[in-house]
């Protein structure tokens, strides 16, 4: 007995602290979820703090209770995320916990802020401004500076807002916070909103989503794209506007994101009343009636105040509560020695009866082994008779089992085989990722840029290239009497050379000829030197021909491009092609440069000495250029209601209607029309589109 007390003293402190683990590990769950799957996170924090309150774990529970409160708050219920939070905070004051109650108190404002009491709001965020200044938490500083200024903008005090959002933004870039930085773009883009410069608020609400979609933060993205259709509804563009708030809507409803889902369906009700669609603006109205109901009605609202009251008399009453459940500890754990007294002797007890029963069944069951060896007997007579029949099908059998193994072991190695190849083939795919440049290198040198790329296969025999030239010296070589001089007559300036290669063949064929070209252009441009658009493609088709010996063998590979390089300096596009045209807008007239009609490498007659390619240039030094770069798998893809192919004039009609778009949105334009067309088509080609624009 009184070693199984030591070794229960001994152990507690271990199991405690594993399901404490526990907890921490479930908070951190929902907290992980709360954005992308509220139900899944509410269950987390509900565990976490059901095991926290076994375990009288203080912290743990507090933050459960605080991460419940943040899930109804996000879903609309802000009666129950008042009273989740004021829970949480009672915990975190009595364990003097200042960053818990910091956290909460940040949660209770940004409830009453979207209840518009900004009077009680603002006094919750000072208290948290206080806290931070003396934690110097610069993350909950730049938290609370935010909330601030959304206090300011909600009360139309835009100047106010604008330079508390800039002083959280310079905060939160010091700090790498990506989440932050999101959040703060986004505001300053509403900000400009409000102050009628909508082109300018969609350049900070797209630069907001392009953080928030490498975050994959569904609550942060929904709430921005509500902002992209207001933006583009002021703006008089429809059907982005409609785009926008279908695509926030959507998101929002997925998560069950009630407040967002408000502001969608009243756009939406906008658009189709200018659309004339009454049923559907109708229906998008009592939607939104419906949704304000349960978020904003009466009954909430008196039960925040409720619960506000209950928590100060509560705070009021808590140093008595606890001296009173200290008594009832000591008294449970005097107890609680004779209770597992108790507790040993009745394991004790039910062994003892579990032993008796044993005994009594081996007696039972020894007599029934001698009444079954005398039934046996009789069975073998029989299984001997039985078995001269089983001898013939078994051996018909034997044979069958022969041609079943030979079956499977053809179906094995088969699926062996299949799994090679796709482990191959995915491999590939690895090394032709890592080929392509990074999206990064190609944003920092031409910001405003879009690459919908879209392999037929797993590996593409379409891919893209990008290099960047420093500016060189040219000298000027005289020969004199000392021998060759050379004169420094000036520099040539930074240069940016683009391509859209499309490789004969797609799939595994294609991506081999993918690599080449990417090697090919790698040593002609980056280590060559080389950097005149005509010469390029020259050079390239020789280093073709030659990598595949076609002078030797029947080997007609090749590729089709379209190839830029690009003098920002001089605000000029060299352009060469082959067989791949240029399209490009200026002054909104849509032009096209025409390629070759010859491709890179496959085929060259006898008398063909040489390829020669036309270099054409554009100048952007006056005007703005778009310049479209692509493969031809998007206007050879059938689809539509008569399975013809899209054309490239539709192509060029499309690029027309968007070029005025930000460049992010226009991707997401020729993606969509592309998949619509296509429909249950298959895709019978690499699809690659390139844009830039150039200022």
């Amino acid at each position: 007995m009184r070693l199984l007390y030591v070794l229960c003293l001994w152990l507690c402190p271990f199991v405690l602290w594993a399901q404490k683990g526990k907890v921490d590990a479930l908070n951190q769950l929902s907290e992980k979820y709360q954005n992308t799957e509220p139900k899944q996170a509410r269950k987390y924090a509900q565990e976490a703090m059901e095991l926290a309150q076994d375990l009288a774990y203080r912290q743990g529970e507090a933050l459960a209770y605080k991460n419940i409160g943040v899930v109804y708050h996000l879903q609309g219920n802000n009666a129950q995320a008042i009273e989740f939070f004021l829970k949480a905070l009672k915990l975190y004051e009595k364990e003097h916990n200042e960053v818990g109650i910091a956290h909460t108190l940040h949660d209770i404002g940004v409830v009453y802020q979207g209840l518009q009491k900004y009077a009680e709001a603002q006094q919750y965020y000072d208290r948290v401004l206080a806290i931070d200044h003396k934690l110097q938490d610069k993350k909950g500083e730049a938290s609370t500076l935010n909330n601030i200024a959304d206090l300011y903008y909600q009360q139309e005090q835009t100047e106010k807002a604008l330079a508390y959002y800039e002083q959280s933004l310079q905060i939160r870039q010091n700090i790498a916070d990506s989440v932050g930085v999101a959040i703060s773009l986004k505001n300053i883009g509403l900000v400009k909103h409000t102050q009628n410069q909508f082109k300018t608020a969609l350049a900070y609400y797209f630069k907001s989503l392009k953080i928030d979609e490498t975050l994959q933060n569904v609550a942060n993205q929904s709430a921005t794209m509500v902002n992209v259709a207001e933006a583009y509804l002021k703006l008089q563009q429809i059907d982005s506007s409609e785009i926008y708030a279908l695509r926030s809507l959507k998101l929002a409803e997925s998560i069950t994101l009630k407040r967002e889902m408000i502001y969608a369906s009243g756009i939406l009700a906008d658009i189709y009343d200018l659309k004339k669609n009454f049923e559907k603006a109708l229906e998008y109205k009592n939607l939104q009636a419906m949704l304000k109901e349960e978020v904003f009605n009466e009954e909430n609202t008196h039960r925040i105040s409720e619960l506000q009251n209950s928590y100060e008399l509560d705070k009021a009453q808590a140093q008595n509560e606890l001296l009173k459940k200290s008594r009832q500890f000591d008294r449970l754990l005097l107890g609680s020695g004779a209770v597992g007294s108790l507790l040993l002797l009745a394991l004790l007890l039910v062994l003892y009866r579990s032993n008796q029963r044993k005994q009594k069944a081996n007696a039972l069951l020894k007599e029934q082994n001698e009444a079954i060896l005398l039934k046996n007997a009789e069975i073998n007579q029989q299984k001997e008779e039985i078995e001269a029949q089983r001898d013939a099908i078994e051996a018909q059998l034997i044979e069958l089992a022969r041609q079943r193994d030979t079956i499977e072991d053809q179906k094995n190695e088969i699926s062996e085989k299949s799994e090679h190849i796709e482990s191959s083939i995915r491999y590939a795919l690895r090394i032709q990722q890592a080929m392509l440049p990074y999206e990064q290198l190609i944003d920092e040198s031409l910001p405003y840029n879009f690459i919908f790329y879209l392999p037929r296969d797993v590996v593409s025999g379409d891919f893209y290239w990008f290099g960047k030239i420093d500016a060189t010296p040219i000298y000027e070589e005289r020969e004199t009497f000392d021998g060759i001089q050379r004169t420094l007559m000036g520099f040539q300036n930074e240069l940016i050379v683009i391509a859209a290669i499309d490789c004969t063949g797609h799939g595994v064929p294609g991506a081999f000829m993918s690599m080449i070209g990417n090697a090919q252009l790698n040593q002609i441009v980056k280590d060559g030197g080389v950097t005149k658009a005509d010469s390029i493609l020259n050079q390239l088709h020789k280093g073709i021909r030659a990598s595949l010996k076609q002078h030797e063998t029947q080997n007609r590979d090749g590729m089709d491009l379209a190839l830029c390089v690009i003098d920002q300096e001089a605000k000029t596009v060299e352009y060469a092609g082959a067989k791949n045209q240029l399209i490009y807008i200026q002054n909104g007239t849509l032009g096209e440069l025409k390629a070759s009609n010859r491709s890179v490498g496959g085929h060259q007659d006898e008398d063909e000495k040489e390829r020669v390619y036309e270099a054409t240039l554009l100048s952007y030094a006056t005007s703005p250029l778009k310049i479209y770069l692509y493969s031809d798998g998007y206007q050879d893809q059938f689809g539509g209601a008569e399975g013809k192919k899209f054309m490239r004039k539709n192509l060029k009609r499309l690029l027309m209607d968007i070029h005025e778009e930000p460049m992010a949105f226009q991707k997401d334009i020729l993606e969509k029309t592309f998949l619509d067309w296509k429909g249950n088509y298959f895709q019978v080609d690499d699809v690659l589109v390139m844009g830039i624009k150039l200022e």
